[in-house]
């Protein structure tokens, strides 16, 4: 049975032991990649879940446990990232989702993208107040700041974190990416942000920084 199909098969039963022990087994053994492991596996998972807004009957525990399912993959896949990282950190990223987003499994393994790519990465994740930004990014001292929604209904508050970042910070590089901008792949043609949704993505759009 192929990787997708096998952890699937344990995820749609909510047996996270077994889906932690087959990705454990496949990355010990290299019959997976971290990349193909987020791309083909935990995101294609993750693209049936459902949402109270799509599907009436929707479950929200089942959301959860599957959710936390995914949380600890990423996690225990943690080291494979940084042997990946070949390089000294020379540039500094964070990795956020606006004010009301809540969904940031996608963004971490963005952030693991980020990192392997040999920046010193900060994971902030969910929930990031716009009136924030400017301290975060004074602090941190950051070169690239990546935004992520999967909720539709907050494009506008990316869009205003944008605004402001670029106003205040016009030599940071931005990308975007998430649920919400593959149904809105147009919305930041008239400026210098990129809209990812891949590794490959994000290592086209980065390449000049690294």
């Amino acid at each position: 049975m192929p990787l997708y199909e096998t952890f699937y098969d344990a995820f749609e039963k909510l047996e996270q032991e077994k889906c932690i022990q087959f990705v454990s087994d496949a990355l010990k053994t290299g019959s997976i990649s971290i990349e193909d492991l987020y791309e083909n596996v935990l995101r294609m998972s993750m693209s049936h879940l459902t949402d109270v807004e799509t599907d009436e009957n929707h479950k929200i525990w089942k959301e959860h446990i599957q959710s936390g399912i995914v949380r600890s993959v990423i996690e225990m896949a943690y080291p494979y990232v940084l042997n990946l990282r070949d390089t000294k950190p020379l540039k500094r990223a964070a990795v956020i989702c606006p004010d009301g987003e809540q969904h940031e499994l996608g963004a971490r393994m963005v952030s693991d993208y980020i990192r392997m790519m040999g920046f010193e990465t900060f994971f902030v994740g969910r929930d990031t107040p716009r009136k924030e930004l400017f301290d975060l990014i004074e602090t941190l001292k950051l070169d690239l700041v990546a935004i992520s929604v999967t909720n539709y209904y907050n494009l506008s508050k990316a869009v205003q974190m944008v605004s402001f970042i670029e106003t205040s910070f016009p030599t940071i590089k931005l990308i975007v990416g998430g649920k919400a901008f593959e149904m809105n792949p147009n919305l930041f043609d008239q400026s210098n942000v990129k809209v990812t949704h891949t590794y490959k993505d994000i290592k086209r759009v980065l390449g000049d920084l690294v």
